[in-house]
């Protein structure tokens, strides 16, 4: 303890027996007065002893000590002159940088040349009024949201005066005004749908689909009882999905009648979707197909035509391109509006969208390509002269990727070694123009999409084109525009076989009814 003692006189007396000789020797005696070296102005000499710090080393004790000095020399003066630029570069924003800082000396000359000026260490106008009593009342009685005192009033003693401790009688407390109420927001309409054949390879990704849109608030599955998978089962998994939409099953033997049995199903839906029928097996005809499902998507529109009448009906029943017809024929004959049949032939716009991006590179968001005609073989016609990115396409790869439009489905069947069809692609297809469907009816303006529908603009009664959906469904069907030569001799041709395949149907529709 003792030796510590004399070890401290030791430095003092050495520190206040060398005259100070400004800042260096205050740094210096920092690190001690062992340390000797160049001057803090000696630029050269420092910079020499902060390198040899990082590369070199230091020979000795006293000569880290003076690369430690250096090296803190040139750290202050990088941060210093950090800072100073920080302050030109993003000036603060305080009234009192903007008083005293660049602009200090330029506003303080014009000052004197006009008649108003800002206060100096203030950022309001020069005419602002500050209420100093107020502000300094708020900081020493802050409010802190409790019962506000009750305002002293005279007595309301009469006129034979107050007696003596009398208290006076406080005024009633005027009421605050209520804040005016913001109006609430109208509440966003939700739609019932329906999706018949639920159960099915395409109808229970389509009912996920339709599920997942904010717009259905009540969504029924409907199927047979010889379904693999039961409508309950189907409806029970889609229940748990985070969506408000309610979500109910309904089932019928195969020879239940749906017009008798549905009425639940079907009140008040705003959208049916039909993803019924069997598929075509080998050895069968169009016509065999149709005789079998046509009856099965007579079944349902018949249910629809006495329970939703008002509903559009979206008909993915092969063949679309003759049940269609039958199907908005049969509505004719019952008084209703045949345009509320639509067939669903979206899933050709989007294999022709993919294709497209696959073959030129451009977003796809982008793309829409229009495809008209039919929804089978050479009926379906992509119109890619109307697509910017297909401008440059040489002619022989257009019609490459036009037949291969035409072909998707059996690439499907093809790549499923036909134990199946396009049955995912197509559920995302009739969600799709699902969704434009509902959009339309919730309001929503310039809602277009591709659809089979009765149509006017070619010699055909039925026709795939671009359609509008509004508040009633289908409000306007396009014309197609400009096409190309070849476009125009492709549309020749598939006009006689979609002729066909209509005949057919208005057939079907001549010898049926509705209930």
């Amino acid at each position: 303890m003792a030796a510590a003692s004399l070890r401290g006189a030791h430095v003092l007396a050495l520190t206040c027996r060398t005259p100070l000789a400004g800042p260096r020797v205050v740094v210096r005696r920092g690190l001690g007065d062992t340390v000797t070296g160049p001057p803090l102005t000696d630029f050269q000499g420092n910079l020499r002893h902060a390198k040899n710090f990082f590369t070199e080393g230091a020979g000795s004790y006293r000569e880290f000590k003076q690369q430690c000095v250096s090296v803190r020399l040139f750290a202050f003066g990088g941060v210093t002159a950090g800072c100073a630029l920080a302050l030109f570069w993003d000036p603060p924003k305080s009234s009192y940088w903007r008083t005293w800082g660049l602009t200090f000396w330029p506003s303080t000359l014009m000052s004197y040349f006009s008649s108003s000026g800002k206060p100096m260490f203030l950022s309001e106008p020069a005419g602002h009024e500050t209420d100093v009593p107020a502000i300094v009342k708020k900081v020493v009685q802050p409010d802190l949201g409790g019962a506000k005192a009750a305002p002293k009033v005279a007595p309301d003693c009469g006129a034979e005066g107050c007696a003596v401790g009398a208290r006076p009688t406080a005024a009633p407390e005027a009421a605050p005004k209520a804040a005016p109420k913001a109006a609430p927001k109208a509440a966003k309409k939700l739609f019932k749908v329906c999706v018949c054949g639920g159960a099915g390879g395409i109808g229970q990704p389509l009912s996920m689909l339709m599920a997942l849109d904010d717009r259905v608030g009540e969504l029924s599955i409907f199927d047979l009882t010889i379904a693999m998978v039961p409508a309950e089962g189907v409806a029970a998994d889609l229940s748990h999905l985070e969506r408000p939409s309610k979500v109910k099953a309904y089932s019928l033997d195969r020879d239940d009648k749906p017009v008798d049995k549905l009425e639940e199903c079907l009140s008040g839906c705003d959208l049916v979707l039909v993803p019924a029928g069997l598929p075509r097996k080998p050895g069968m005809t169009r016509s065999d197909l149709l005789g079998i499902n046509a009856g099965i998507a007579k079944n349902i529109v018949e249910a629809c035509a006495k329970h939703c009448p008002n509903a559009v009906v979206a008909l993915i029943v092969n063949p679309v391109n003759s049940v269609v017809p039958a199907m908005g024929e049969l509505y004719k004959k019952k008084g209703l509006d045949p345009m509320k049949i639509v067939g669903v032939t979206t899933l050709d716009v989007v294999r022709a969208n993919k294709f497209v991006h696959e073959v030129t590179g451009a977003p796809l968001e982008e793309i829409n390509v229009p495809v008209v005609g039919g929804h089978a073989g050479e009926t379906i016609l992509p119109l890619f002269s109307q697509v910017e990115a297909m401008k440059n396409v040489p002619a022989d790869k257009l019609m490459e990727l036009d037949k291969r439009v035409q072909d998707a489905g059996t690439e499907v069947v093809n790549a499923k070694n036909g134990k199946g069809s396009a049955t995912l692609s197509m559920a995302y297809a009739g969600a799709r123009l699902g969704k434009a469907v509902l959009a339309g009816l919730s309001g929503e303006q310039g809602v277009e999409e591709y659809a089979y529908v009765g149509s006017s603009i070619t010699e055909l009664p039925y026709f795939a084109s671009k359609v509008t959906f509004g508040l009633n469904g289908i409000e306007k069907v396009h014309p197609l525009g400009t096409v190309s030569a070849y476009e125009t001799e492709r549309l020749e041709a598939l006009k006689k076989t979609l002729q066909g395949e209509i005949e057919a149907g208005l057939q079907f529709a001549s010898e049926n009814s509705l209930q």
